[in-house]
């Protein structure tokens, strides 16, 4: 609390303090001799006085900077050197460092002669058409309606509504309770992964604040802020990372409350080689493909039901060539996500008619039918190649398809014969999905085609 020595000079000082410049929270202004140094965001203007105190300025926020002062801040104790800021309308957050004996002070002149100086931590002064309020959010203040100074203790809001001298007070909003349903996440294909979370328990709070923070070698970056309405929500679209994340109560004023415990989120990523496609989920590979990890340092794999753990490796895929799942999890965790890895397996039933056929009379037709591993029958999207030999001749012929359905109809070769017809299918990367063949008479030949 002030001395009452310094009561009297304040009500002096206030009285002769010349604006030396108008700060509006859209520009920087600065005086020889008293330099304001400030940068301009979307979210508002930020400020360093001499001394170390930053200003916060919320957008359309307009003050005035006045000359500085030495003010006992408490009885008993040296005068501490105070920067004086006039607050017309708007939000003023400033931020001191906190200390036992403060090294430097703002003093908060507002509308109806309501004043305050924060001395240390985090302050919150606002300007509205009809109140004035102060929050001593983290670290304490004095506030006073006129010249009756008050200790404004630190977790406390203090109101003052017109020019009515008695002030309302209220707590600051509590620490929000904040969980995230999925530490660990899998982002696979276009649609970004998601956490569902859960916050509340501040009965102050008109809704909640949440804070995403992209965790790197040289420190922590916001990458993403979010209001929350209700009492649940979903986290999605994140690139695969390294995050934590915080909730925070705001109450009807604006005012929040300090950050929750952060909740670590990891997106894991994964890159599949060419080749590789995501069907439902499941992730189909060549029998000796590997799909990368992107954002899995530091996390643990296992595979299948088994119960051992390893350090996440670079890549994964088929153990042994067959199915594979992948389960992912923080060291010592419980909560997994897990991917399917399964063989990028074409299958295909080749049917080459008449069975019992002579050329050149017989016209030869080829259908073949593309099924995946698990013998559903595949889109036309999927590409599959066929090659038809007749002997060891390579032989063009024109495919045409349908679906899952590939058709060809095959010439009759020049000789007597007889012949063999082989029909060999690969995937588009030459891997063998089928093959058949068919033994065809020449005419006046005693052979019957068979298979």
């Amino acid at each position: 609390m002030l001395s009452m020595t310094s009561r009297v000079a304040w009500v002096t000082l206030f009285a002769a303090i010349p604006a030396l410049f108008t700060v509006p929270s859209s520009a920087a202004a600065a005086d020889a001799k008293h330099p304001v140094e400030a940068s301009s965001t979307q979210a508002g203007t930020t400020k360093r006085l001499p001394g170390g105190a930053l200003l916060h300025l919320a957008p359309g926020t307009r003050i005035e900077i006045g000359r500085p002062l030495k003010l006992q801040l408490t009885a008993g104790t040296d005068e501490t050197p105070t920067q004086v800021v006039k607050l017309f309308s708007g939000r003023v957050d400033v931020d001191l460092p906190l200390m036992k004996q403060p090294r430097s002070a703002v003093l908060i002149e507002a509308p109806h002669k309501v004043s305050a100086v924060a001395k240390g931590g985090h302050s919150v002064a606002i300007a509205a058409a009809d109140r004035v309020i102060f929050a001593a959010v983290d670290g304490d203040m004095n506030s006073a309606a006129g010249n009756e100074w008050r200790p404004l203790p630190a977790g406390l809001v203090r109101t003052f509504v017109g020019s009515d001298p008695t002030p309302q007070s209220r707590p600051v909003p509590g620490v929000a309770e904040f969980h995230l349903a999925h530490p660990v996440v899998l982002a696979l294909g276009q649609d970004g992964p998601g956490s569902k979370f859960d916050v509340g328990g501040v009965t102050q709070a008109e809704h909640y604040e949440l804070n995403v923070w992209r965790v790197g070698d040289k420190g922590s970056e916001l990458v993403r802020q979010m209001d929350v309405r209700g009492a649940a929500g979903q986290l999605a679209s994140l690139p695969p990372g390294h995050y934590e994340v915080t909730a925070r109560a705001i109450d009807r004023d604006g005012i929040a409350g300090k950050d929750s415990v952060a909740r670590t989120l990891r997106v894991v990523g994964a890159e599949l080689p060419a080749g590789a496609r995501l069907e439902k989920g499941t992730v189909l590979l060549g029998q000796h493909a590997r799909v990368k990890l992107i954002g899995a340092d530091g996390l643990e794999v296992s595979y299948d039901t088994s119960s051992h753990f390893v350090r996440a490796p670079g890549t994964v895929g088929l153990s042994r060539g067959e199915s594979t799942l992948v389960r992912i999890r923080e060291p010592g965790s419980t909560d997994e996500v897990s991917v399917g890895l399964e063989p990028r397996a074409l299958h295909a039933d080749i049917e080459i008619s008449p069975k019992t056929a002579q050329w050149p009379q017989d016209k030869i037709t080829v259908s073949v039918r593309l099924f995946d591993a698990h013998g559903r029958a595949l889109s036309e999207s999927v590409p599959a190649k066929a090659a038809v030999m007749v002997n060891i001749q390579p032989v063009d012929v024109n495919w045409t398809r349908s679906g899952n359905v590939m058709s060809a109809q095959i010439p009759a070769a020049a000789g007597r014969g007889p012949w063999v017809v082989r029909v060999e299918v690969t995937d588009e990367f030459g891997d063998p999905a089928g093959r058949d063949f068919l033994e065809v008479a020449g005419a006046g030949n005693e052979r019957i085609s068979r298979r």
